[in-house]
Order: structure tokens, then sequence, then C-alpha cells
């Protein structure tokens, strides 16, 4: 003991006398390096300070959020939308902000976090199921996907975007009947322009035909008779 102290006292004077050696003797971890906010970076600060006195001004929030998406700053934008979050309820512009600035970025369970406050904040948003559904499908959870994309598709059976990421759900789980039902009810929903396509008639057309599914069979319809008119006897 008494041979390894001046060795360890001289270790001490020497971190205490050179401030580069002093953050390799420090045992915190460095801090991450600023963002550059260039031209933005006065307003940014001025928005944190003014933030900081008043957590939960909308406005302000979201004009920060804004700015962060604007420059890049994907962390820095998650943190503002989750430290709103948590004192002051969900804000749908920030976790919309969020969501866009995180599924840019890669960062695939960020927006995953961000499109599922967006789900529990408005359940009936066809939009905000897509988004999750996405999000879903960028991680690899295939039959979550299916299930996410199909209450978008529940809440808007007649946009041929939710059918298509509905559909390529269900294939790639090998579900034919579901994907085939999903064309079905689009036929019946959409307006009869793109019920009438010829591509969605020509996949309709094709499914059936490959498929055998019993409820399906009796339920494809002729997309040039209304249903109300297919169930007159």
């Amino acid at each position: 003991m008494a041979a390894s102290f001046p060795s360890a006292f001289r270790f001490a004077v020497l971190c205490l006398s050179s401030g580069a050696v002093l953050g390799a003797c420090s045992s915190k971890a460095p801090e991450e390096p600023e963002f550059d906010h260039g031209l933005k970076k006065p307003l940014v600060r001025k928005l944190r300070e003014e933030l900081a006195e008043t957590p939960c001004d909308k406005a302000k929030a979201q004009q920060l959020g804004q700015l962060l998406l604007d420059s890049g700053d994907t962390k820095g934008l998650t943190r503002v939308a989750d430290t709103f979050g948590e004192k002051c309820g969900p804000n749908l512009v920030l976790l919309q902000l969020s969501y866009t600035a995180n599924a840019r970025a890669g960062e695939k369970e960020l927006a995953l976090k961000a499109a599922t406050g967006l789900v529990a904040a408005q359940p009936d948003n066809a939009s905000y199921h897509v988004w999750r559904g996405l999000s879903l499908e960028a991680l690899g959870r295939t039959e979550e996907t299916a299930a996410e994309l199909q209450k978008a598709f529940d809440l808007q059976p007649g946009q041929r975007p939710i059918l298509n990421a509905l559909v390529k759900s269900y294939d790639a789980l090998g579900k034919p009947c579901e994907a085939l039902a999903a064309y079905q009810r689009f036929v019946e929903k959409a307006k009869p322009s793109e019920a009438k396509s010829a591509e969605v008639q020509e996949q309709l057309q094709e499914r059936a035909a490959k498929t055998s599914c019993p409820a399906a069979e009796s339920a494809t319809p002729d997309a040039s008779v209304p249903p109300e008119a297919a169930k007159t006897p």
C-alpha cells in the first residue's frame, strides 16, 4: 500500500493540473456534442428558455418542434415531444413531427412510439393506424402490421392506398382469403370509378380464381352492380 500511494498522488496532481487530462481522468461520460442548428440557433435557444418557464405553451412547443425538424435535429425533437407529453399531455402536432423525423432517420422504435401515441390520442384516425402499421412493418412485426392496417381499413375501406398496404401484409403472411376479402369490401365501399378500374377488377378475379374461400366465393360482387341491387330477389 505504501509503495502505491506516491503513484496515486502524482496521478491525482496530474489530473488537477491539466485541463486536457482532466477529461480523461473524470469518471463521468463525455457529453454529447450540441447539435448545430445553424442560423436557427438563436431562435431555438429562445424558445427553449421560454418553454422552461411555461412548459405547456403549445404554440411555442410546436414552433420549436418544427424548427428542430427543419434543421434535422431528430433527437432534440423527440425530447421536446416526450417532455411535453409527460408534463402537459399528448400534443398531436409534436407527435406527428416526431414520427416524421424518426421515420426519415430510420429510428424505427422511436417512430413506432410516436405513432402509438397518435393512435392512443385519436383511435378513429385511419392515417395514424397506417403510420403505426408501417412502423411495425419496418421492424419486421408482420402479424401486428396486418392487424394495425386492418384497423385502418375498417375505418376507411374505400381508400386504395390502405387497401394496397393491407393486401401486401396479408400476402406476406400467406393469407389469400383475407386479401381477397379486403378487395371485395373495397369494391363495395370505394367510388365507382375506382371500384370498376381494370386493375382492381383484374386483381379481384385473379385472387378469386386462385383461392378457395367458401365465405368469400359467394360474396364476390360484380362491380357494375350496386350492392343494393345485388341483394334484390
